[in-house]
């Protein structure tokens, strides 16, 4: 069920540039019953958009980079 869900998205690869945030967040889908640790990423990105959550970065300003 899980496979037929992931096949009809877009695939992308990603980058883990905190193995230890990486190991949490694939311990927490697990745990929340995610079928993916990228079904969990992407309710994090929706609830920020929602709640606009994190803030700008004070080393990533718009515009550069």
């Amino acid at each position: 069920m899980v496979n037929e869900t992931i096949r009809k998205y877009n695939r992308t690869n990603i980058f883990i540039i905190n193995e230890e945030l990486w190991a949490w967040a694939q311990y927490r889908a697990k745990t929340l019953g995610y079928g993916s640790t990228s079904e969990y990423i992407f309710d994090l990105i929706k609830l920020d958009k929602k709640e606009n959550l994190l803030k700008q970065s004070a080393n990533k300003k718009l515009g550069e980079g």
